[in-house]
């Protein structure tokens, strides 16, 4: 294989002090990204699969193993994409999210008997992962650790058997988001030093199992930074949105079959530059296995895009790379300084050591490269018949000075909250974050720049960083839910009125952190954020329509209504049940619905 290598030298001609330590705590520009097209919302194709059911997993926020990024959200979008596409019924569905063994082997003995007759079941899960030493493949629950993972992992047999003991159904996908190498999503090893057992071949002796997996032995399971996804969901949705109708034939048929969802997964990772090698099962009773169909497929977008994608892609990683190169050397520096201070021999051995390491710095991205030659060879094939830091500045007190630490997050927390962490402190806490891999480090250092952002009173910065931290670390803490929500439904108008509704949502969920009159006055205050929301988005749908009366505005205006409607009779439930004043909520709710009857109390 040819592999070409993007290089970029990371030191600079020397410099003098002043400047040498400017750049090496600069951050390097990162190239402007490019939104990929969404795989979400789920189409709605009007499929109704009465049979099926399904069990959905993403563990992601682990107790003892570093964080699995982004798992939760592939699960939910799989879980949208089984309900609204796939046509499974709610009731059918099972969503699981950080849970332990004993959750997830309750649900899947359960699931046998939620397939009906002739149907499928479908589980998915998102995660860690591992090889077990006789070399099953397994997934983690949530309370795993390194030292047990092991006796913790739990086979991805165990997971089905139960389900194809009843006969009467009729096959098994699985769909598995993880590595099961020495690597979690991000690249970094789960256990340090732990080695990678060789993965028994997937089974391919009962035609009723299909396991589908992002690697087929213990390759890389990248996440997609620019989708907010893992790199395998992201295309395997995609996928089956309809872009991989046509990936084996050339020609559209209306639907996605096993293998093209499979081959176009596996093709799209490499049209962005990507490795992904994902199984790909070859059966002859499977390839033609329909996942999905309907009129309302979309097309897929084209190479070109993709191509501008993996352009955005590598220059994104190269100066993410690079970011992690200028870490370690201002780390390493520190530690450097510190023994320059001490004087001695050890001094002059701690500046030859920190040349010697980082004089020849270079970083490189490995981009595989995508030729269209190689899918027609692939289609020609299969119907064959045989007639690609800088140097230390010298030593001196006043380059002692001028090292920003922070390694020690309580010691700052006094200057985050008179909003005095100072740029250095800043852009080292940045860093941090960038390179910090457990969960409930990440989340402190995340808080300490958000309280420091709010003391400053620098709006635009917290609102950045607060959505940062609910959507890419933690989103459990009810009151910066409420907060997040209250700011965009004041700040935002009707522009942000979805995102308000969508964040007091995740705070409603986790309402139960608050207790007495605190939880009753949060809990109505989110009520009617939802239900204000929703009555501006529908009032502004009803304008939009009255000034450009089309099928698309009138459904627009008649979904915003219901949300308008059923948002203003949930604030007027939970207000009469609370005690609270309900003249409001009710004038909300029969503006809305236009009838007493609606809103009169049970």
């Amino acid at each position: 294989m040819r592999l070409w290598n993007a290089v970029r030298p990371s030191n600079p001609p020397a410099l003098g002090l002043l400047a040498g330590l400017a750049l090496l705590l600069a951050s390097p520009a990162v190239a402007e990204d490019v939104a990929p097209p969404s795989v979400q919302p789920a189409l709605a194709t009007g499929e109704k699969s009465s049979r099926d059911a399904a069990l959905v997993i993403g563990n992601e926020a682990y107790h003892s193993l570093p964080q699995s990024q982004w798992a939760a959200t592939d699960a939910r979008a799989f879980r949208d994409w089984l309900n609204a596409s796939r046509g499974v019924s709610a009731y059918r569905t099972t969503y699981l999210e950080n849970v332990d063994a004993r959750a997830i082997y309750k649900q899947a003995k359960r699931m046998k008997w939620r397939v009906k007759r002739g149907g499928t079941a479908w589980v998915y899960y998102a995660g860690h992962a591992t090889v077990l030493p006789d070399g099953r493949r397994a997934v983690m629950p949530i309370d795993a650790t390194g030292a047990s993972l092991d006796a913790s992992g739990i086979p991805l047999d165990d997971l089905v058997v139960n389900v194809l003991s009843n006969r009467r159904v009729r096959r098994v996908v699985v769909v598995v988001d993880a590595g099961f190498g020495v690597a979690g999503r991000d690249g970094y090893e789960l256990v340090p030093g732990r080695k990678a057992a060789k993965p028994r071949p997937l089974p391919s002796d009962d035609d009723r199992l299909v396991i589908w997996t992002a690697s087929a032995e213990t390759g890389p399971t990248p996440l997609y930074e620019s989708a907010k996804q893992g790199l395998f969901t992201w295309t395997v949705l995609g996928g089956l949105r309809g872009w991989a109708d046509g990936s084996v034939t050339g020609e559209r048929d209306g639907k996605v079959t096993l293998q093209e969802a499979q081959r176009f997964s596996a093709d799209a990772a490499v049209m962005l530059g990507r490795d992904l090698y994902p199984s790909i099962d070859t059966r002859s009773g499977m390839v033609g296995v329909p996942l999905v169909q309907g009129a309302s497929l979309e097309a897929w977008p084209g190479l070109e895009v993709f191509e501008a994608l993996a352009d955005a892609d590598t220059a994104k990683r190269l100066a993410v790379t690079e970011e992690r190169v200028r870490g370690d050397a201002e780390a390493f520096w520190r530690d450097t300084m510190a023994l320059v201070q001490e004087g001695g021999p050890g001094g002059r051995e701690a500046l030859e050591a920190y040349i010697s390491e980082f004089d020849t710095v270079r970083i490189q991205v490995e981009r595989r490269v995508y030729l269209p030659q190689v899918a027609d060879a692939r289609r020609l094939l299969g119907d064959y018949d045989e007639s690609a830091p800088p140097p230390p500045p010298p030593a001196g007190e006043q380059a002692v000075a001028a090292v920003v630490t922070c390694d020690d997050l309580v010691a700052l927390e006094g200057g985050a909250l008179l909003g005095e962490l100072g740029a250095g402190a800043y852009a080292c806490l940045e860093r941090a974050l960038t390179a910090e891999r457990m969960q409930t480090t990440r989340n402190k250092i995340s808080r300490l720049l958000i309280i420091d952002a709010e003391s400053r009173k620098d709006w635009d910065t917290w609102e950045r960083l607060v959505q940062r931290h609910l959507e890419d670390i933690d989103r459990s803490d009810a009151d910066l839910c409420l907060r997040y929500s209250v700011y965009l439904h004041k700040t935002g108008g009707i522009d942000l009125a979805e995102d308000a509704i969508h964040w007091a949502g995740y705070a409603l969920e986790n309402k139960q952190n608050w207790s007495g009159d605190d939880y009753k006055r949060k809990v109505g205050g989110l009520h009617r954020l939802r239900a204000e929301a929703a009555h501006r988005l529908w009032t502004d749908a009803e304008k939009a329509y009255s000034a450009d009366p089309n099928g698309q505005t009138d459904r627009m205006a008649k979904e915003f209504r219901g949300l308008a409607k059923g948002y203003s009779r949930e604030w007027l439930d939970y207000a009469r049940a609370a005690g609270q004043k309900t003249a409001q909520a009710y004038q909300l709710c029969l503006t809305a619905s236009g009838a007493e009857m609606f809103c009169a109390a049970e």
